[in-house]
C-alpha cells in the first residue's frame, strides 16, 4: 500500500503545486486487490482533497493495519461537509450545493464510483467532517 501510495503522491506532484500532501505511514501492508481500482479510489479522494481545499493546505494520507483489516484515511483543511450532506456524498450524482462549491467542477460520480470499487472488495468507505474544518475520507479493506 505504502508503494502505491507513493506513486500516486509522485504522479499527483507533477500536476499539483497548490498544496502539500503528505504520507504519514511507511509501515508495511500487503493487501490482495485490484491495483488500478484501488489507485482510482486513492486519486479521487486525493483529488478531491486538493479541490476543495485552500491553496496552500496540507493534504495528510495516512494508513494503518489493525487486526485482518487494512485502513487508508485522506484528510484535508477544506470547507468541510455539512451532516446532511455527509450521508450522501456516496450517491450517484450528488453533489453538495453550496456557494462555496459553485465554480467547483464535478458531476458526483467520483465517490460513487470509489464507494462501488470499495464495496466490491469487500470493504467500507465513509466519510467524517465538521462544516468550516475538513474532511476525512476513510475506506478499508480486509487482509488475506
Amino acid at each position: 500500500m505504502g508503494q502505491l501510495i507513493s506513486e500516486i503522491l509522485e504522479e499527483t506532484s507533477l500536476t499539483v503545486s497548490t498544496h502539500t500532501i503528505t504520507l504519514q505511514s511507511t509501515a508495511p501492508a500487503v493487501i490482495n486487490a485490484d491495483r488500478d481500482k484501488i489507485s482510482s479510489v486513492l486519486s479521487n479522494l486525493i483529488s478531491n482533497a486538493v479541490k476543495y481545499s485552500p491553496a496552500g493546505g496540507t493534504i495528510l494520507i495516512n494508513y494503518w493495519l489493525k487486526g485482518k483489516t487494512l485502513t487508508v484515511s485522506v484528510k484535508d483543511q477544506g470547507m468541510g461537509i455539512s451532516p446532511d450532506d455527509l450521508d450522501k456524498v456516496f450517491e450517484r450524482y450528488y453533489r453538495v450545493e453550496a456557494a462555496e462549491m459553485r465554480n467547483i467542477s464535478g458531476f458526483g460520480i467520483g465517490l460513487y464510483l470509489s464507494a462501488e470499487i470499495i464495496k466490491r472488495h469487500n470493504g467500507q468507505i465513509w466519510a467524517e467532517s465538521t462544516a468550516g474544518q475538513g474532511s476525512v475520507f476513510s475506506f478499508s479493506l480486509p487482509i488475506g
